[in-house]
């Protein structure tokens, strides 16, 4: 049985790699050169992996019921290092400030931030099982 929640979370995380390129071009990590823009893309490819998973579990939920916990550790592990990545960024302010150029870059870079936190929130959350008779079926 298919589940739209997959489908839409699934969506949802296919737009995660935009919002980091956006966030990494906004802290200048990619000056425009010739082999960074490339390099980028290479690591940002992986952040497709729970989008594969959600698509995946949206067409048979039953017989891929092991990428469940995959999902979870990505998003999980995701939003833990984003979590390191602003608790210092938010103590050096002007620091920030700074690499975003002005307060519309920093503005971009809360927004994409935010954004890659809640498609994070969103593959979680689908991954809790809706529970019939007070049982919670195992992950």
């Amino acid at each position: 049985m298919r589940k739209a929640r997959y489908l839409v979370a699934g969506i949802a995380a296919l737009a995660k790699p935009f919002f980091l390129a956006g966030l990494a071009f906004g802290l200048q990590v990619s000056d425009g050169a010739q082999l960074s823009i490339p390099f980028l893309r290479y690591l940002l490819l992986p952040q497709t992996v729970p989008a594969l998973c959600l698509f995946f579990l949206w067409q048979d939920e039953n017989r891929y019921l092991a990428f469940k916990p995959l999902v979870a550790f990505l998003a999980i592990s995701s939003i833990a290092l984003l979590a390191f990545v602003a608790i210092p960024a938010a103590g050096n302010f002007q620091a920030l400030v700074l690499a975003a150029r002005d307060a519309q870059g920093l503005l971009r870079l809360l927004l994409a931030a935010l954004g890659i936190l809640a498609i994070d929130l969103i593959c979680l959350f689908v991954l809790i099982p809706k529970s019939r008779g007070g049982k919670i079926p195992p992950i």
